[in-house]
């Protein structure tokens, strides 16, 4: 692989949720969607096989989203990636190897899509035949979070960085 080529991508139907506080499905037009509530901390979670072409670096994490009503404030999210090596217990999962939280502002028009990047990010390990989770977490119950109104969901991307 090389830098900025896609190595996974995650979507709406994909979600594992957790048990409670997780984002619910919805759509957006013909677009399946997950939104996450203004008042209290959501949660999705993905899980995928790394693929064979992988040869390891750093990652880049891009989510698109946008608004169900909102046309001004910010959203504050947490990223984890945990790297799920073979001979793990599915049972008692590792703690993730990378978290980061970003804020974002929202689109000027509810229902315009927009996209977040992270900066480059290592998760010491990873390899082909690994699996990966992503969890993402509207913390909105944070200060920093001032968009009213849920927070939509499109896709993820994770790219070598």
């Amino acid at each position: 692989m090389a830098a900025g080529d896609t190595l996974l991508i995650f979507e709406p139907l994909g979600n594992r949720p957790p048990a409670s506080g997780f984002a619910t499905l919805d759509l957006r037009g013909e677009f399946v969607i997950l939104d996450f509530d203004d008042a209290t901390n959501e949660q999705a979670r993905f899980h995928a096989k790394v693929p064979s072409h992988f040869k390891g670096g750093n990652l880049k994490v891009l989510v698109a989203w946008t608004s169900t009503t909102a046309i001004t404030g910010n959203i504050k999210l947490r990223l984890e990636l945990t790297r799920i090596p073979l001979g793990a217990n599915l049972d008692a999962l590792p703690a993730a190897g990378v978290s980061f939280e970003i804020v974002a502002t929202c689109p000027a028009t509810s229902g315009v899509l927009v996209a977040l990047e992270s900066t480059p990010l290592t998760l010491t390990g990873l390899a082909p035949a690994d699996l990966v989770r992503l969890a993402v977490t509207r913390l909105a119950t944070d200060g920093a979070d001032t968009m009213a109104g849920d927070w939509e969901l499109v896709a993820v991307e994770i790219k070598e960085a």
